[in-house]
């Protein structure tokens, strides 16, 4: 009969326990399940439970990031950064959301932010710094910052790709030949970055050097034709 009791007060209490969690507490199950209108719902309760907890409109921003509204998310995330701002991974996860918006000021605003705020400079967060100066035109940051990276990574392929478009861009047309003659020591049929060396090439005076290099891309690739097409005929 003891037993008995004490299963019985076991359940009772468990059942008790069950009912009095947090709305907030049960969207946190819910979100494991992905059942995000459920966590919505939930969330939204409890911001009227815990109006001054941080953690709410954090993870209804998580919430819409999961379901690609990135509009959404960008707003719970900003709300929360005000309520506790001293959350740098809140920043940084906010700088990437509006990237995906896209709003590529607001990116770098919260990427620097995060840096300030202490978030580590791991190769990622460095990257994502590089390629969000070049999206506001700031390209000799993100050309120094993509550097950083490069020392550590010097055979990555898609980064070396990304520093020599970035110099493309801000008009060092032979810092782009020296790093996509890397990326061609690694894969020598890469068409797309003999594309760009030959581009490189024209953009800097050497016009007939330039075409051949091009002509030679496309006849490894005839898709760059249309790259071609859209740049204007030799690409310039």
């Amino acid at each position: 009969m003891k037993n008995l009791v004490s299963i019985a007060f076991l359940f009772i209490f468990i059942s008790s326990n069950a009912q009095t969690e947090t709305s907030l507490q049960q969207a946190r199950k819910q979100y494991q399940e992905e059942n995000y209108a459920e966590v919505i719902r939930l969330l939204s309760k409890a911001a009227e439970e815990e109006p001054q907890n941080a953690q709410v409109p954090y993870l209804t921003g998580r919430a819409y990031v999961d379901m690609s509204n990135y509009k959404k998310a960008a707003a719970f995330l900003e709300k929360a950064i005000g309520m506790d701002s001293s959350k740098s991974n809140w920043m940084y996860e906010c700088g990437l959301i509006y990237y995906a918006i896209p709003d590529y000021k607001k990116s770098l605003s919260y990427i620097l932010l995060a840096g300030e705020k202490g978030y580590k400079r791991t190769n990622d967060y460095l990257e994502n710094l590089g390629n969000a100066y070049i999206n506001v035109g700031q390209h000799d940051k993100g050309i120094t910052v993509l550097n950083e990276v490069l020392k550590k990574k010097p055979e990555d392929p898609e980064l070396l790709y990304q520093v020599a478009q970035a110099n493309f861009k801000s008009g060092k047309f032979e810092d782009a030949i020296s790093l996509w003659d890397r990326v061609l020591e690694q894969d020598k049929s890469n068409a797309e970055a003999l594309y760009m060396i030959g581009l490189s090439y024209q953009k800097k005076g050497e016009k007939e050097k330039g075409q051949q290099l091009c002509d030679k891309a496309i006849e490894m690739d005839p898709s760059l034709r249309t790259k071609r097409q859209q740049l204007g005929g030799g690409g310039l």
